[in-house]
Parts: C-alpha cells; sequence; structure tokens
C-alpha cells in the first residue's frame, strides 16, 4: 500500500502527479528493500502493488510521463548503488557498511531531480535539506549499528 503520509505537496510546488509519484517511489523502494533484506514480512497484496506501481501506475502518472527519459538513467544508477550497498551489508565491512548507508537512498537523486523539475532551481534549493532529511530517514549510527551489530 502507499504511504499516503510520505512528503509534502509543497516540497513539488502544489504538482498532486509529482507527489504521487514520490509516494509511488517510497512504497516501490521500501518493498523492493524487503523482499531483498528480508527484515520485515511482505505480503502478496504488497508484491501485487509493488508490480502494479512498476508496470501500471508509475508509466501512467502524467508527472513520470514528463520526466521519464531523465529519470530511466538514475533508476539504473539507483539500482546499481542498491545492489552494491546490499553486497556490502552482507560482508560486514566496516568501510562498505559506510559507503553503503548512503548507496542505499541512492533514488533519493530522483526526487531530488523532481523537486527541481517542479520548483526551478533557486526554489528547490530552499527545501531540499528537509527532503533529503525525508528520504534518508534512517540515521547512520543506527544503520551501522544494525548490521555489524555493534
Amino acid at each position: 500500500m502507499i504511504d499516503t503520509t510520505a512528503g509534502k505537496l509543497e516540497w513539488f510546488g502544489g504538482n498532486q502527479d509529482a507527489l504521487n509519484m514520490y509516494r509511488m517511489i517510497v512504497a516501490l523502494t521500501h518493498t523492493w528493500d524487503d523482499l531483498v533484506d528480508k527484515d520485515t514480512e511482505v505480503g502478496e497484496d504488497d508484491i501485487s502493488n509493488a508490480f502494479m506501481i512498476a508496470l501500471v501506475y508509475l508509466p501512467a502518472n502524467p508527472f513520470y510521463q514528463q520526466i521519464q527519459q531523465q529519470v530511466l538513467p538514475m533508476w539504473i544508477m539507483a539500482m546499481s548503488a542498491y545492489n552494491v550497498a546490499n553486497a556490502f551489508e552482507k560482508a560486514k565491512d566496516e568501510h562498505g557498511i559506510e559507503i553503503s548507508h548512503n548507496l542505499r537512498y541512492a533514488a533519493g537523486h530522483i526526487v531530488a531531480f523532481m523537486v527541481e523539475a517542479c520548483l526551478g532551481r533557486d526554489e528547490a534549493r530552499k527545501i531540499l535539506p528537509e527532503v533529503w532529511k525525508g528520504i534518508v530517514f534512517e540515521r547512520f549510527d543506527d544503520y551501522r549499528k544494525g548490521h555489524l551489530n555493534v
């Protein structure tokens, strides 16, 4: 189910389609992460919803349609970063864990791009710090403790 509390309409200059896209990205990436690291139970409805987001809802979203060509390479980069982060997590390498905390949130660059596309560069600069704190919700110390058992 899409998190209907994620994000703020003002992040996207009142563009409801952009906010909806953001919420879909949140739901999709959380399900993807839960399926990979298996730290949270993922039900059939969650899996079906993730496929609906990826195959139907995102492609049908008017804002996504506007920026799709710019975002496609970013998705490839985000997936690559996430795969590297998972490898570092499994290796329990301390330096790798430092890197992986950042890599896990690579899809956040798509969101930052969305904010700039909606607000323009000058206005986006004012709120991107808040946006990034919303994207990177897990503090590094908590992440590190969870993956290095320290």
